[in-house]
């Protein structure tokens, strides 16, 4: 539930962007100007940063002290067929429409995307002319809404890898330059079968893949 009584300032963030296998998750954290300066006090710095542990210890903080915060997961089947730029501006896009035209919103601060002048004027368009809004390299370093933002994207990505590692074995962090990961890939390829949870138009899958006969799915 929304929560508007004080100036907001609204940060955005995605995980798993370069993961070639799992969802790419965009997170979106509206909070007050009390509530940034408490971030600060406990310890929320950009989710790379900060081991899984101090992320799920800071999750529910977060939750606690921002205004508003929503999550989209972008599934590979998506990923697949789509430019995965224009997936992350459309799902913060979305993100921030319930938000639109409200008048307590002083700042949206985006991490980069390219081309980032397009994601600007498409949140312009959403907001009243006001509202400063910013896309900018490494903001989940220096901005603390921005830092939220990308630690509810990292957990909720995390608890979703979770899941695919209990459902079809995934193992390691689902990035190619994990060799757990690595490794696991090549175990399925050379069964002939591929999970969904798996981003087939990614180089490292299309090079493991190209003498291998994908036909079996599992489901």
């Amino acid at each position: 539930m929304c929560r508007f009584n004080h100036e907001l300032y609204v940060g955005l963030d995605e995980a798993g962007r370069g993961s070639c296998i799992g969802p790419l998750v965009v997170a979106m954290v509206a909070i007050d100007e009390e509530g940034l300066s408490t971030l600060k006090i406990i310890g929320v710095k950009d989710s790379k940063k900060l081991t899984a542990k101090k992320r799920l210890e800071l999750f529910p903080n977060i939750i606690m002290l921002s205004r508003y915060v929503a999550v989209r997961a972008i599934q590979p089947c998506e990923i697949d067929v789509n430019n995965i730029n224009h997936l992350t501006m459309k799902a913060m896009h979305s993100l921030l429409m319930p938000l639109a035209k409200c008048s307590l919103i002083k700042r949206v601060i985006a991490d980069y995307v390219s081309p980032a002048e397009r994601l600007q004027r498409l949140m312009k368009g959403l907001l009243p002319p006001n509202v400063e809004v910013l896309i900018l390299k490494d903001a989940d370093a220096t901005y603390p809404e921005c830092m939220a933002a990308s630690i509810v994207a990292k957990v909720v990505r995390d608890s979703e890898l979770h899941k695919l590692q209990l459902r079809y074995g995934v193992r390691g962090s689902g990035y190619s330059s994990d060799p757990e990961t690595l490794s696991w890939l090549k175990d399925a390829l050379s069964q002939g079968w591929l999970p969904p949870c798996v981003r087939r138009s990614w180089r490292t899958i299309r090079k493991l893949s190209s003498t291998t006969s994908l036909d079996s799915w599992v489901e």
